[in-house]
Parts: C-alpha cells; structure tokens; sequence
C-alpha cells in the first residue's frame, strides 16, 4: 500500500509543470524576498529617521497644555474681611480651596545649539553610510544569486555525468556477460562489471542528493517553497578570458560606507565637544487661567524671553562623551584602513583565481576530449578481444572524472569572472552574455 501511495504522489508531482525560471527573474525575486537586502533597507530606514528627528537643530518646538487645578494655601485662609454691621468688626474667611484652569500655547525657538547641529550633521553621514551598505549589499545579493543559480546547473551536469557513466557500466556488463557466454573471458571481467554497476547506481543515488540540496539552498534564498516544481531556464554561460590589463578600479560602495562611518563618528565628536558651548533658546507663551470658585475670574497674559543655558558641570559627563567619540572615531578610522587594505588582497587574488580558473577550464577540456578518444578505443579493443575488463573499466571511470572536472572548473571560472568584477566595483554580472544579464 506504501509503494502504491508513492507512485501516486509521484505522478501527481510528475504531472505539475514546472515553472520556468530564469536568471533575471531569480534576480527580481532576490531583490524582494532576500533578508540581508531587507536588513539593510531596515537599517537605510532607521538611518533616515534618525537625520529626521535630527531637524529639531532649528525647527521650533510648539506645544499645548491644560491644567485643571485644585489648590489651597494659607495665604488665602483667614483672611480678615471687615462686616457692616453696628458696630462695625472684623470677620475671618476662609477663600480656599481654588478651582480653575490654566491654558496655554509655548514656543520653544532654537536660536544657537552647537550640539544639534552638529548631531544633524552625523545623522546625515550615517544615512549616506547606509545607502552605501545597501548597495554593495545589492552587489554581494546579485553575485551570491547567480552563483547559486548556477550551482543547481552543475549539480544537475554532475546528475547527468553519472547516469552516462551508469549507462556506460551496464553497457560494459552487457559486453561481459555476452563474452562470457561465448567462453571468451573469465567470470572474474563479469564480477567487476556488476561491481561497477553498483557503483554507478550509488554514485547516481548522491548526485541526485546533492540536486535536491542545490535547489533547496537556491529556493531557501528567493523565498520559495522547496517543494515547488521549478525549471531553471539559463544554461551555464560559456566564460571570458582574463583580462590582459587590470580593469580600472572604482571605488566600492563598501569603502564609501566605511568612510561615511568614519565622518559620522568625526561629527559625533564634534557634537560631544560643542556640548561645552551654551545653548540660546528663544521662548514664547500665551497663558489664559479661568476661576471659578470661590472667584469667577478669567485673566490671561504673554511672555516672551531669551533663554541661555550653559551647563559648567555635569559630574564628568561631557569628558566621558567625549572619550567615547574621540575612540569611535579612532575604530572608524581603523575601520576603513582594514577595508581598504582587504579590498587591495582581494583585487590581487582575484585576477589569480581567475586566470587559474580558466587554465584548469582549457585544460579540462581537452583532457575531456582525451578521455572520449581513450574509451572509444578501449571499447574497439575489448570487442576485438585485444584489451580486458579492468582497462574498460578503468577507461569509463577516467571519462566520467574528467567530464565532473569540465562541468566544475567551467563552474569556478564563472564565478571567478564575476567575482573579479565585484571585487573591483563592478555589477559582478558585467562579464555575462547581455540577454543573461
């Protein structure tokens, strides 16, 4: 009943198109779905609201209040109020408890606050650093995206690769158990011709295996159900040479951010040490206060003033502030000599890997040519009774590694090309045929 359920499920699954995708709708999908890229939009959007709230440098802050207020005091308590009677004498009242409202509109206008400004000036630069990290994150996406993308083709070159040496194994088998039949070779050509069989079935199994997981990691990265039946469109694109003149350098987007960073923390030191520096405010409010008992009253009034604060000591506070700027400027600057320096190895390894890359790549082409030559002529020798089992054998599996080899340096050479463009600050896709890109 298992089995019968089984190949139900795998007619069901079997009998659902596949969705055709390509390399620049993975691409589109990365740009929506990925978490890194979302994490840095996150951040971009923090950044800026953070140089937002920074505009209260030199905005005017306004503000509304009411209160409803109950208030007793001595002062209005026994207070002597004179009679009008024969003769005449002296009375004590009590006026308390008061009830009443008091409202009123303030303005709040920054005339000179060092310290805000330069905050603005560091929210600022932090958004540009941001901005920067967001690109070069686009970058890294696309690069990491196509590699991918890609990979699941080599998985399935390597799938395809086995079930040929698979073919070829029982092909093998068959020519054994025929001569075998005909008492020209030993049962010993027939053993190991089944052995390799096994072999290939196990080697099949694994290839298969590592398929499934390609696909998975690469559906895990675009957001989409590892379950879903989908069919990459874009082949392996056949890789450029090295270039022959080092490509001229552009400054990448995460040397900028760091160096956005490094001026926002200069500006975050700035704004610690100006904390020294008065602040001048200019205050504005209109007051209205309504009584009602014991006095039915309404009075209002307006002020207007120009208000200094100069703090000449807050317990060490400012030093401390400003120790801690003066450090994370010190760690940006740091910052950005490790990226630079990084970038700089990373420029010089990529030409290498490159040009390595595609040595191996022409190599294993002819060696892939070789090995085709090699086992054509292994076959002739056996059916003419010439050669034995072990040197097929051993001929099918030189082909099949050599044919594992092609697909994966072809592999590596991509990937070698796009990542010498990335590490330049380039679109890592620069190098791919136009209609890929």
């Amino acid at each position: 009943m298992k089995t019968v359920w089984m190949m139900i499920s795998l007619f069901l699954v079997s009998s659902v198109p596949a969705k055709e995708l390509t390399l620049e709708q993975a691409l589109d999908l990365a740009e929506k779905n990925a978490t890194e890229l979302q994490i840095l939009d996150a951040q971009l959007a923090l950044a800026s609201a953070g140089f937002q709230r920074s505009a209260q440098a030199f905005l005017p802050k306004i503000s509304i209040d009411a209160t409803l207020l109950r208030a007793d005091s001595s002062l209005i308590n026994d207070i002597p109020v004179p009679l009008l009677n024969l003769p005449p004498r002296l009375d004590y009242r009590d006026f308390g408890p008061v009830d009443g409202m008091i409202r009123g509109i303030q303005v709040i206008q920054p005339v000179f606050n060092a310290d805000a400004l330069k905050a603005r000036e560091q929210a600022n630069k932090a958004v540009q650093a941001r901005r920067m990290a967001y690109q070069w994150g686009e970058q890294l996406m696309r690069f990491q995206v196509a590699g991918s993308y890609y990979a699941v083709a080599v998985r399935q070159a390597d799938e395809r690769a086995c079930r040929m040496a698979l073919e070829a194994a029982q092909q093998a088998q068959d020519m054994a158990d025929g001569a075998y039949q005909e008492g020209l070779v030993a049962k010993l050509d027939v053993q190991r011709a089944r052995a390799e069989v096994a072999a290939g079935k196990a080697r099949m199994r694994t290839a298969e295996a590592q398929v499934r997981k390609a696909r998975i990691n690469f559906a895990v990265l675009l957001d989409l159900s590892p379950q879903e039946h989908f069919m990459l469109t874009d082949d392996l694109p056949e890789p450029v040479p090295p270039v022959a003149e080092q490509m001229p350098s552009k400054k990448r987007s995460d040397l900028k951010a760091r160096q956005a960073e490094q001026e926002a923390a200069a500006a975050g030191l700035d704004k610690a040490k100006a904390q020294w520096l008065p602040r001048i405010n200019l205050l504005a409010r209109q007051q209205w206060f309504d009584g009602d008992e014991p006095f039915d009253m309404y009075a209002d009034g307006w002020l207007v003033a120009l208000n200094l604060q100069w703090s000449l000591f807050d317990g060490l506070g400012r030093q401390g502030e400003i120790a801690e700027a003066r450090a994370r400027k010190n760690l940006a600057r740091i910052g950005v000599e490790h990226t630079r320096r990084t970038i700089k190895k990373e420029q010089q390894l990529a030409i290498r890997e490159w040009r390595a890359a595609w040595s191996a790549w022409q190599a294993s082409v002819d060696a892939l040519e070789a090995a085709e030559d090699a086992l054509r002529l292994a076959h002739r020798r056996y059916e003419e009774g010439l050669g034995n089992m072990s040197d097929l054998l051993s001929t099918q599996a030189g082909l099949y590694h050599r044919r594992l080899e092609y697909t994966r340096y072809h592999y590596k050479t991509l990937l070698a090309s796009m990542n010498y463009c990335l590490r330049y600050g380039k679109d890592p896709l620069t190098l791919l045929p136009e209609e890929i890109r």
